[in-house]
């Protein structure tokens, strides 16, 4: 499964520059944001705290108005409630895509739906808990640019993975809002 998620990045990101239009541009966004109303669930749903999230976005535009692009978000560790002090965190490798839509305002430049599709690894703290595989990560959400290069992001996301329980294993499911705010790059 990771093999064939990284083998799709690469092919993504060999392949998007032959549909690009000639006046295409690139971004890498910077991101720092938080995670809220966030739940993790095994076998029962328990509530985890809020935690910090890092990331970086790269685009391509291939229209004026559509970009494609992949990116890496590191949520940090948060605790788990009732589990004796148990932490999970996540990182995620997605390729995405999205739609702006100019506004023509000095202050907000554009608004946008994205959507992020890929692969979340997920950590535990301590790592007593056996991880069976990683899964499928996906987020969607919308977005503004401000004055030419502050981006703010709100996004519902998802992680997936399988953990050993004694005999067998069971799915887990981290699905969280994220509140984000970076610095883009054009360039």
């Amino acid at each position: 499964m990771r093999k064939s998620l990284l083998a799709l990045l690469l092919a993504i990101a060999l392949v998007a520059p032959v549909f690009a239009a000639d006046e295409g541009t690139m971004e890498l966004d910077i991101k720092a944001g938080f995670n809220v109303m966030s739940s993790g669930e095994v076998r029962i749903s328990e509530d985890i705290d809020p935690a910090f999230t890092a990331g970086l976005d790269f685009f391509y535009y291939v229209m004026p108005e559509f970009a494609i692009g992949a990116g890496v978000s590191y949520v940090f560790n948060s605790e788990v409630a009732n589990s004796a002090g148990t932490k999970i965190g996540w990182t995620n490798l997605y390729a995405q895509a999205k739609y702006v839509f100019d506004l023509g305002d000095d202050l907000f430049n554009n608004i946008y739906p994205l959507i992020q599709v890929g692969y979340g690894i997920v950590r535990f703290d301590p790592d007593n808990i056996d991880i069976d595989s990683n899964g499928l990560y996906w987020g969607i959400g919308v977005g503004t640019t401000i004055k030419e290069c502050v981006v703010f992001e709100l996004l519902y996301s998802n992680g997936n993975a399988t953990v050993k329980t004694g005999p067998g294993t069971a799915d887990l499911k981290y699905k969280t809002i994220q509140l984000k705010v970076g610095y883009k790059f054009s360039f």
